[in-house]
């Protein structure tokens, strides 16, 4: 018994070695990448302490794309290719990706934007570690992982034949660590393990499925990339391929019934797994993504409810349109919770389902992204649940999603064959009045932008025929005639039923230089138990009038308080002035519609408002 006991510690003190040996003797294993608290530097980390020769690393300008890349050789990348993305005035986008394996080259690639100096960037090393040190970026979302492609090369094969070889269970490890690590020509059985293996370059291994109800759902270790579907015929079938990912030995090759359906599991090639589902109707099929980047599930959209695939409700906090070249664009929405995403690519667009986001900011989603490549994206209300984004997008462009590491920041990007050019857009027929005074105001004297959300051809929210503009507008009037009783000065963007733009609003405001901006709107989701209020503000300087006016209203509207958001709606992104705008109930709450059409709570509301503002100007 102690020799054997002996031996099996041997066996874990040879594997423990094996793990923490250096990547490769001739190559720099890069094992990590981290930013210090300011932004100012990279790190690239590295087990290996080799006398890496830095002297030979020259930083290369491509000036007409606003790149600057160095390359590290001999070099391999432990793990995933990664993107960085920065929000400063500098830097844009960091990527590190292995662009060689023979030999073995990793790239640093660094976008940046109009005006910054390249030669900013410098490189310094202290043992294992590489420093790149910027000209003071912040970075705002330290890790995407890419869960759907369609860039680069797609596999498209003439056959889903699945390789039929089966290993034993003994052999799983040495399997995974042969396919992440040899080419395609390698014999996996014949494969040596050595320390070399250890230098994982894939991200998922699937260790097992599950039914939750009539969805099977794989489960793994790591994270995955899945690739646009191939649909088959004869008899009618969807593949759904997965990159740099090898399949638990015991799940291959199994025919699993979904009622009429089956679902195959298969190791393609040495580290391509692929599912396949055969049904006469494969199009019902939707591949669901899972926040956790650990699972992958497949929905039947016809006889089955998402509902049991999530307990957590998701709202939209926020949505930046990313720099475009013309050909690349990017968009990112951040989230309070974990998404859950079914991804659907047809001929003419691609439909994401975010079937747990209760609330999401349409207002802001279309003045962001106006004038780019997202600008036609639509927005349609799943009945169990959750909303539908429908990207308009040709055959021959590309699409990748992006999830962030915590699953609550969703980036979608998109490759078109030709450039983008911007919608013109619809003429205003409507004219708006821009108030006759200059920009020096009266010594003393307070003025006020009140700015009534929507108008005429755009009705905001509707339901059971009341319109959010109606709502907006009369309150926005109270508002007023409180204010000038106590001696304000105030404008409004809109006295009637009139189409005022985004842009208007803000120049409105501009031109009557205000010392505060107030937009008054009225919330909504499809779902109808949400209610309550919500302030929201963007720049730090609107803080202290957001809190005055929300409790403000907290004080004189029996409704439920959800709190203060920093978010980047376009009039108060776009303002000079302290700007907030508030959300002043749920249209789509039947209870609070009944009451937001009241005289008792339009009064409320409008005290709130006048007497929020007043306790700003008073503090």
């Amino acid at each position: 018994m102690k020799n054997i006991f002996i031996k099996i510690l041997l066996i874990f003190t040879f594997i423990l070695n094996l793990a923490f040996l250096p990547c490769s003797a001739e190559s720099l294993g890069i094992s990590s990448v981290t930013f210090d608290n300011s932004g100012s530097f990279m790190s690239i980390n590295s087990p290996d302490n080799l006398d890496y020769p830095l002297e030979k690393t020259q930083i290369m300008l491509v000036e007409e794309d606003n790149e600057a890349y160095f390359e590290l050789q001999p070099a391999r990348l432990n793990g995933t290719n990664k993107n960085y993305f920065v929000n400063t005035n500098e830097i844009n986008e960091i990527s590190i990706s292995q662009v060689s394996t023979t030999p073995d080259i990793v790239r640093i690639s660094i976008r940046y934007n109009e005006g910054y100096n390249p030669q900013n960037i410098t490189l310094k090393r202290l043992n294992n570690t590489l420093f790149v040190r910027f000209k003071n970026p912040v970075m705002t979302n330290y890790y995407f992982q890419e869960v759907y492609k369609e860039s680069g090369t797609i596999p498209v094969y003439e056959n889903v034949n699945i390789q039929q070889k089966l290993l034993t269970q003994k052999n799983v490890l040495g399997e995974i660590n042969s396919a992440f690590t040899s080419d395609n020509s390698q014999n996996s059985s014949d494969y040596v393990l050595s320390k070399k293996d250890l230098s994982l370059k894939s991200k998922y291994y699937i260790s097992s499925l599950m039914l939750k109800g009539e969805t099977p759902i794989l489960n793994g270790i790591g994270t995955y990339t899945l690739l646009r579907p191939i649909y088959l015929s004869n008899p009618n079938r969807v593949a759904y391929d997965i990159k740099n990912t090898v399949v638990n030995p015991m799940l291959r090759n199994k025919d699993i019934s979904l009622g009429n359906d089956i679902i195959k599991i298969g190791q393609f090639d040495h580290n391509t797994a692929r599912v396949v589902l055969t049904s006469e109707n494969t199009t019902k099929y939707l591949p669901i993504i899972f926040g956790d980047l650990q699972k992958i599930g497949f929905l039947n959209t016809k006889d089955t409810s998402p509902l049991n695939l999530y307990s957590e409700i998701s709202n939209m906090t926020a949505v930046t349109a990313e720099k475009s070249d013309g050909n690349t664009h990017s968009v990112k929405f951040a989230f309070s919770k974990p998404l859950v995403i079914g991804i659907n690519r047809l001929n003419d667009k691609i439909e994401l389902s975010l079937f747990n986001v209760n609330n999401y900011f349409a207002g802001a989603m279309e003045s962001e992204l106006r004038g780019t490549a997202f600008e036609s994206i639509e927005t349609t209300n799943i009945k169990s649940g959750g909303v539908k984004f429908s990207i308009p997008i040709k055959n021959d462009d590309k699409c990748d999603v992006f999830l962030g590491a915590d699953g609550k920041t969703l980036r979608i990007k998109l490759h078109t064959a030709a450039k983008y050019e911007p919608k013109e857009q619809e003429p205003i027929t409507d004219q708006i009045v821009v108030p006759a005074v200059v920009k020096k105001h009266t010594a003393g004297k307070k003025y006020i932008v009140i700015d009534a959300g929507h108008g005429g051809s755009d009705h905001g929210a509707i339901r059971n025929g009341i319109n959010e503009k109606d709502i907006t507008l009369d309150i926005s009037k109270r508002v007023q005639a409180l204010l000038e009783k106590k001696g304000y000065n105030v404008a409004m963007t809109r006295t009637d039923d009139t189409y005022v733009s985004l842009q208007e609003r803000v120049d409105f405001s501009e031109i009557f230089n205000p010392d505060i901006f107030v937009s008054i709107h009225v919330n909504s989701s499809n779902s109808e138990t949400p209610s309550g209020l919500e302030t929201h503000y963007y720049k730090e300087n609107s803080l202290t009038l957001a809190k005055h006016i929300h409790a403000s209203m907290l004080n004189n509207i029996n409704s439920k308080d959800r709190g203060l958001f920093k978010s980047k709606f376009y009039v108060i992104n776009h303002t000079t002035a302290p700007a907030i705008l508030v959300e002043i109930g749920f249209i789509s709450n039947p209870n609070e519609r009944a009451q937001l059409v009241t005289e008792s709570r339009k009064n409320a509301t409008a005290k709130a408002i006048a007497e929020g503002i007043d306790d700003y100007f008073k503090k």
